[in-house]
């Protein structure tokens, strides 16, 4: 079992009826959902007949929450699990938890951020030879200019990409980190 006190996300016949009115500042909220489709799932990895019957589970510590889901996703490997604070969706996941035979699909660590770099610098390689030859024939080839300019374009945009990442996934570590002296009380 767990313990987590599974709520539906919203029932009318509660007071307070949305999930987020029921969340404490220091409790934490625990979303399944399938780790292909990213359609909601119930906490036996089942998705929901309606999709008012949604539900999610509340923790009251943040560690009892991340070992109830490193467990169900051992078990369940098609399922995901976002771990969120009291703020719900307004930001990202404190914790996002999968199966470890699928953590190289993160597109923050270190192996996608080394790839898009590669990828960003052979780009700006590649439009090198374009330029140059489009300088031998006196700027009479206007598609390798337009390609080459393409190229460098498409490089900033995988370097943006990997400047994004980064800055989310610091960002979600401030936050993690945030919740959790708030749960020891030193916030």
């Amino acid at each position: 079992m767990h313990d987590g006190l599974e709520v539906r996300l919203y029932d009318p016949r509660r007071k307070p009826s949305d999930w987020m009115e029921i969340i404490g500042p220091t409790q934490c909220a625990v979303f399944f959902q399938d780790r292909g489709s990213s359609a909601p799932l119930s906490s036996a990895g089942k998705p929901f007949a309606k999709r008012e019957d949604a539900t999610c589970l509340l923790f009251d510590r943040l560690d009892a929450a991340q070992q109830f889901c490193e467990a169900k996703v051992l078990s369940l490997p098609h399922v995901c699990c976002e771990i969120l604070d009291a703020q719900g969706r307004a930001h990202p996941p404190l914790l996002v938890i999968t199966h470890p035979d699928f953590h190289r699909d993160n597109d923050y660590g270190s192996t996608w951020s080394r790839r898009r770099k590669i990828i960003a610098v052979a780009l700006i390689l590649a439009s090198a030879p374009l330029f140059w030859l489009d300088w031998k024939h006196h700027g009479g080839l206007i598609l390798p200019t337009f390609l080459a300019f393409n190229c460098i374009l498409l490089a900033m945009r995988f370097l943006y990409w990997d400047l994004g990442a980064r800055h989310r996934e610091q960002e979600r570590l401030k936050r993690l980190e945030a919740h959790r002296m708030l749960e020891s009380g030193d916030a």
